[in-house]
């Protein structure tokens, strides 16, 4: 029950529930084509690679974390949530709409930051403190922070950070936009390529409730 309960909260944060009219907005009214799908699916790709790439990394509040890509800038996973936000803004063509999410979204992010980066003085210190001065808060820097201790990427840790169903609901909402181009915008009717993607949706969909099903059986153990 008191997961039950921290789920609900959280789905009324207060970028959740900025989220929600802008995702109602799109599914009725974004109009995208097959250039602005590439555009965009290029900037999903690299925000998807610098999450993959931060959580292999991640050791939330028990070490202070200087490795991979948090050793060229302080927030890489907010920096790959950035890059998805613009890639759907692209996809998508809601250049104003979007510009306003994403100015919503940045004062919230920017509060986030303030906070954690709080805490993580309070925690760490000096050493916190001299990372701070000298990596960035979001734009990364050319010269890594050699300072801190080091550890290898970790697939153990990219796995329990749950990041693979951020890839797979990506994968499924840009399967979905593609599915209302070719149907609603470009006004094709159905064929094997529009099934097939649908199929696929499905079997990522599936792939991820295999996940939670595992994941709860690890926990059962």
């Amino acid at each position: 029950m008191p997961g039950i309960v921290a789920r609900i909260k959280r789905l009324f944060r207060l970028r959740f529930a900025v989220l929600y009219p802008l995702g109602i907005y799109l599914v009725f009214f974004a109009t995208p084509d097959d250039a602005s799908m590439r555009a965009g699916g290029a900037f999903l790709m690299a925000g998807l690679l610098m999450r993959l790439w931060s959580n292999g990394y991640a050791i939330k509040l028990d070490k202070l974390t200087t490795s991979g890509p948090y050793a060229f800038v302080r927030n890489p996973l907010y920096v790959g949530t950035a890059l998805i936000l613009v890639g759907f803004i692209v996809m998508l063509k809601v250049l104003l709409v979007g510009a306003a999410f994403f100015i919503v979204l940045a004062a919230v992010y920017a509060r986030t930051i303030r906070n954690e980066e709080t805490m993580l003085s309070e925690k760490f210190g000096v050493a916190f403190l001299d990372y701070r001065s000298r990596v960035p808060a979001m734009w990364p820097t050319v010269f890594p922070y050699a300072a801190g201790e080091k550890w290898p990427f970790s697939m153990d840790r990219l796995w329990y950070s749950r990041e693979h169903k951020v890839v797979l609901w990506v994968a499924i909402i840009v399967i979905g936009f593609h599915v209302k181009e070719e149907l609603l915008i470009e006004g094709n009717g159905f064929n094997t390529k529009i099934v097939a993607v649908m199929v696929l949706a499905g079997l990522l969909a599936l792939l991820d409730l295999w996940g939670e099903y595992i994941r709860y059986c690890q926990k059962k153990a």
